[in-house]
């Protein structure tokens, strides 16, 4: 069995062996850290580089400025999202419609986002194979799920994964607009990048 950690800040980022249920108490308590299992092992994910930061950042703020404050779409940043029969993970950034999601008084306690429409991640060279594969099959399992977007860092390249084109994979580079008509949201894969690559 794993040792008990009682500080998250002694968790250190290249994996520590933990059980489900050792990671469920961890995750459920305030953390500055962000964690996922994978394959029994504990990563802390908090960590990233500016490029990484930025991005997010930027994707969180133009879902943003085109949802507005008023209807029930919110986007959350680093916050886990619940997966049907499986662990939790944490996207970089998430969109949800579920007023259960943000609302103080309906959200779940420990809080998971339990109904994720559209999930970004920004690649990282040690998760992205982890993104592309497991976790992505995870999102999968939340019936509200249907956009998946992977954002490079080191150059103007997003990929959109959508249900309802199967998930088949669509490209998008410099000079290119991204258009998402769940929400008919659209933003220009430059803005993500600008003043950042």
């Amino acid at each position: 069995m794993a040792q008990q950690h009682s500080y998250d800040e002694e968790l250190p980022r290249e994996g520590v062996p933990m059980s489900e249920e050792e990671f469920e108490r961890l995750i459920s308590g305030e953390t500055m850290h962000k964690y996922e299992l994978i394959n029994g092992v504990l990563y802390d994910m908090t960590g990233s580089t500016p490029e990484h930061s930025s991005i997010s950042g930027r994707i969180d703020l133009l879902f943003q400025l085109q949802l507005g404050r008023s209807g029930p779409c919110r986007t959350h940043r680093y916050q886990y999202v619940a997966i049907p029969g499986n662990k939790p993970v944490c996207p970089d950034v998430v969109l949800t419609c579920d007023l259960g999601d943000w609302n103080k008084d309906q959200r779940a306690k420990p809080f998971r986002i339990q109904s994720p429409l559209i999930v970004v991640e920004v690649l990282s060279p040690g998760t992205e194979a982890y993104d592309r594969s497991d976790k992505f099959e995870r999102y999968k399992q939340c019936r509200s799920f249907q956009v998946y977007i992977l954002v490079s860092q080191t150059e103007h390249l997003v990929e959109v994964f959508r249900l309802e084109k199967d998930w088949q994979k669509e490209t998008f580079t410099a000079g290119q607009i991204i258009q998402l008509g769940q929400l008919d949201l659209e933003f220009a894969v430059d803005e993500i990048y600008e003043g950042i690559l």
